[in-house]
């Protein structure tokens, strides 16, 4: 296992370690961490307004309510693509050294430029959400890219001393934002004219959609799953690789969501709010580990960490535990913490498949929510009876290693205390 476990470390510290410098996805990253309340809100909104209990749907649609609830949906998820948009650029260009704001308004133009719109009236929502992701995720990298290029060989007009600062900026982004105006309006005007009507369905057609087979297929989520956890057990969050996907799981909730308001089948089983399933408590599904360490352990220092650590783990959050009993890097522990994953997720895959619990709604479910709760944002109590079965399972798994090191160190307890009054 010690052979092992060095060359786990020696493989996955270097890849891991260059991802979590890609500046491009950790701008993803930062992006959807600010778009959080928007997708909160939106979420909320839209379990609303599409709350399958037959009271509820009755209340909602007397009251007017559900038209207020899928009015603030409308306006926060559904055009979720027009806020990154200007958040991504602005991220990524901050990464790269440069004055973002700039270059957040000339990547913006250029999303709406290519857009499809009605001159001077309207532009259909369509390519706003998340079918428009991709798009916004190669303008976002290219305009900052390209903004930098120019900037670097110092193709700007440069204004004379003495000029305020915010001045000089706008001077100087005048010519990328024009050469960027110009590609943009020219893409969107030839594009009008093909049968594909826009560069987001040329993207959507040869981009996304395949890439969602691929991506958000079983072995692929599943692959996601246990390659985040071994990052986060070397030390290295595993946070980073879900930006990877993001896009996917994003634009499948989209996709059920839609379904869901039109009365028809729910066509995707993994969806972003899929990943509540996986590794209840946190990263190794340890909710079940904090509880039995809080309520049965003999060891006074594992006893006191699990009571610290059993909130935290309600919400998801257990770096109390990987980091205080060690769990990272502990090689007695890497079975349990890397196999509980693997059963979540494929139990969950095939409770949903096979029909035993409903396919889940498209409602975005923060990884922050409370366990039991967060199934039943995500699906109904169907999802949140499936998440009492996978904590279950999870503390079967983690119980005979929680039995184990709590041994050890109630015997590392004794043998100090029993130097500590020798030494008195």
């Amino acid at each position: 296992m010690e052979k092992f476990m060095k060359w786990l470390e020696a493989g996955l510290m270097p890849v891991a370690n260059k991802i979590n410098k890609v500046k491009y996805l950790s701008a993803i990253g930062a992006t959807f961490q600010i778009l959080l309340p928007v997708i909160l809100i939106g979420s909320f909104a839209c379990l609303g307004a599409f709350l399958d209990i037959p009271v509820w749907q009755a209340f909602v649609k007397k009251t007017g309510l559900a038209v207020f609830f899928m009015t603030i949906q409308s306006l926060t998820l559904s055009i979720i693509a027009l806020y990154m948009a200007f958040l991504l650029p602005y991220e990524f260009a901050e990464k790269l050294g440069m004055k973002p704001v700039s270059v957040a308004l000339t990547s913006f133009m250029s999303f709406l430029l290519v857009t499809p719109h009605e001159l001077y009236k309207a532009i259909p929502t369509t390519w706003l959400g998340y079918s428009g992701m991709f798009t916004v995720l190669i303008i976002s990298w290219i305009v900052p890219r390209f903004c930098k290029f120019l900037r670097d060989r110092n193709v700007y007009i440069h204004m004379p001393s003495g000029v305020p600062p915010i001045v000089e900026e706008a001077f100087a982004a005048l010519v990328p934002a024009t050469f960027c105006a110009l590609a943009a309006a020219l893409v969107g005007t030839l594009m009008a004219k093909t049968s594909f009507g826009s560069i987001h369905q040329v993207i959507y057609s040869f981009i996304q959609t395949p890439l969602k087979g691929i991506g958000l297929s079983f072995p692929a989520y599943l692959f996601i799953q246990v390659l985040s956890t071994l990052f986060m057990f070397c030390g290295i969050h595993g946070n980073s690789i879900f930006s990877i996907i993001s896009p996917l799981t994003f634009a499948a909730s989209a996709e059920n969501l839609a379904a869901l308001t039109a009365g028809n089948s729910l066509p995707n089983i993994i969806i972003d709010s899929f990943q509540v399933l996986c590794q209840p408590g946190g990263f190794g599904g340890t909710f079940g580990l904090a509880i039995m360490m809080a309520f049965a352990a003999k060891s006074t220092r594992l006893r006191t960490l699990g009571k610290m650590s059993v909130i935290p783990a309600v919400f998801g959050i257990n770096e109390p535990l990987l980091f205080g009993v060690p769990i990272l890097l502990n090689p007695i522990l890497f079975i349990p913490y890397v196999l509980n994953p693997i059963l979540c997720t494929s139990i969950s895959y095939v409770a949903i498949r096979t029909g035993l619990v409903p396919r889940l709604t498209g409602t975005i479910v923060n990884w922050t929510m409370p366990q039991i709760v967060s199934g039943f944002l995500a699906q109904g109590w169907q999802c949140a009876v499936l998440q009492v079965v996978l904590i279950l399972v999870t503390s079967l798994v983690w119980f005979p290693f929680f039995k184990m090191i709590d041994r050890q160190t109630v015997a590392q307890e004794q043998k100090d205390s029993k130097e500590i009054k020798g030494q008195a």
